[in-house]
């Protein structure tokens, strides 16, 4: 059986809401293990007067105070930056005389772990592509620049190319550029699929992305494209729900 620390380090595709206790009480397990292997006493009370903190609330503060509005997207953020402090050297790497007192630690390192999340979604906000559905080579407007969100959307399209093919492709253009994906069924150019291929791409497709965000270390960039093949869904739902009203009203 998983521990709940391996757990929390997966990336899922399905979002789970935050329990601030348990991500709390694994902070202070973190924390309890740093006491124990302090010897100084001044350093040992400084330790220790942490006991408690909440942690996840600081960080959940820090995510708000970045711009984010929506509560499901500062849960989901909150999630990814504990996860990077538990995982990463916070706790493991830390010594007393070479990185100060440790609450001073932890909020430098949730501030950089903010800032750095702000500015990915900021870069894939800004090079995400919008180009036409029959574009499959990398639109001109992605060639220039040196950006890091560049770099990530230009990887990826490379990744999407090479693992999944034209059709691949053009499924993420469609997508990306707000258009529906049923729009490439029976399409001569991409060997004429048909619904179940499309839809077989889109699956393929997300999983792609879960195993290039897991690789980058960027579950932002996961649900991004999760969003983006999710939205067709969503707008053909409302599509049929009013069509259905219209009908019950002329009857």
């Amino acid at each position: 059986m998983r521990t709940f620390l391996q757990w929390l380090a997966c990336l899922n595709e399905n979002y789970f809401g935050l329990d601030p206790k348990q991500y709390n009480r694994l902070f202070d397990q973190e924390l309890e293990k740093v006491i124990a292997k302090t010897r100084d006493p001044a350093h040992r009370q400084a330790l220790e007067r942490m006991r408690g903190f909440n942690w996840l609330g600081y960080i959940a503060a820090s995510v708000r105070n970045s711009g984010c509005r929506d509560q499901r997207e500062i849960q989901e953020k909150a999630h990814d930056v504990a996860v990077k402090l538990l995982t990463g050297g916070l706790f493991r790497d830390y010594g007393e005389r070479r990185h100060g007192p440790m609450d001073l630690r932890f909020k430098r390192s949730v501030g950089n772990a903010v800032r750095n999340m702000v500015e990915k979604e900021r870069n894939r906000q800004r090079y995400l592509p919008t180009v036409p559905i029959d574009q499959a080579a990398e639109p001109s407007g992605m060639t220039s620049g040196d950006g890091g969100g560049e770099k990530i959307i230009k990887d990826f399209r490379r990744l999407v190319q090479r693992q999944l093919g034209e059709l691949g492709v053009a499924v993420l253009n469609v997508r990306l550029a707000g258009g529906e994906v049923k729009s490439l069924v029976g399409s001569t150019a991409l060997g004429s699929p048909g619904k179940w291929g499309i839809k077989r791409a889109v699956q393929q497709l997300k999983q792609l992305a879960g195993e290039f965000a897991a690789a980058i270390g960027d579950p932002g960039f996961l649900r991004d494209i999760e969003r983006a093949m999710a939205s067709e869904e969503a707008t053909v739902a409302k599509r049929r729900t009013a069509t259905a009203a219209r009908q019950a009203a002329g009857a």
